[in-house]
């Protein structure tokens, strides 16, 4: 099973977005984590639709096991820990329904937190959390961490350096091309880039923009490997992000392209893992 960071070096290329629509479309057991640091959840107001009380599971809960020396991966999958919420098991809700998940498709979200005054206090939880990924990803669970946008000297760089994939979220313009380019400049990421099976292991995701868009060679040749693309469909992201009804779901566009990109990446992670096995 694979543990995969998402993220992005420049900008707000919908990131989050499209961590939870690869949860929802990702072929076997995933469990999802909202891991910024700058901002509150997003997912319980968006993608559960202000469906939950806040305590229903997050980083809040997971940091104060953390502060006790009481997390494993048993914990998170736990029901009686409340850590993780698992959707596959919610309730339909007809007012305003969560997204619907494929027949027998398990997930869980860890959401992210909703009191950032506790972050500063859960430093060295980062550090922690590459270990646990792992042993979820051993135990049949695969993983994918919502990373936002990674600053200088990030404290969750140790999540990029466990993780079997980075994909690195982009919008498909110059602005985004050049500002990705001068942060790798950066030691952090430029360290992180360099030598051989450090930066196959990340690949670049674009979403499209409504104007002056740049091919996805250019970011090939100047920056990583592009492993998939998605269109400028913000009604249809806004299934994922900000609770839209999503009535004609084969109509949505952005789902239909999310699906493409769970094929690639799986297909390539699959590889990855058959190659480490040789």
């Amino acid at each position: 099973m694979s543990v995969l960071a998402f993220t992005s070096f420049a900008g707000s290329p919908g990131v989050t977005t499209a961590a939870f629509a690869f949860g929802v479309h990702w072929p076997r057991p995933v469990i999802v984590f909202e891991a910024e640091t700058s901002n509150v959840t997003s997912s319980m107001a968006g993608f559960f639709r202000s469906n939950l009380r806040p305590d229903a599971g997050g980083l809040d809960k997971v940091a104060v096991a953390y502060a006790r020396n009481a997390l494993t991966w048993q914990d998170l999958v736990d029901p009686q820990r409340g850590l993780a919420i698992a959707v596959h098991e919610l309730p339909e809700i007809a007012q305003t329904p969560i997204p619907s998940i494929p027949s027998s498709h398990r997930m869980w979200v860890v959401p992210g937190f909703y009191r950032l005054g506790i972050v500063d206090g859960v430093r060295g939880m980062w550090s922690r959390f590459p270990h646990l990924f792992r042993a979820l990803s051993e135990a049949g669970f695969d993983v994918i961490v919502d990373l936002g946008r990674i600053a200088h000297e990030d404290i969750r760089l140790p999540i990029l350096d466990g993780a079997d994939r980075v994909l690195t979220f982009a919008s498909s313009t110059m602005v985004d091309l050049n500002r990705i380019y001068r942060r790798t400049e950066l030691p952090d990421l430029a360290d992180r880039l360099e030598g051989v099976g450090r930066a196959e292991k990340y690949r670049l995701v674009l979403a499209g923009a409504p104007a002056e868009s740049v091919p996805a060679a250019s970011f090939n040749d100047h920056l990583m490997p592009v492993i998939a693309e998605l269109p400028f469909d913000p009604e249809g992201a806004a299934v994922f992000s900000l609770g839209r009804p999503d009535a004609k779901p084969n109509r949505n566009s952005y789902r239909q392209a999310i699906r493409r990109a769970v094929s690639a990446v799986d297909e390539q992670s699959r590889s990855d893992l058959d190659r480490k096995a040789v």
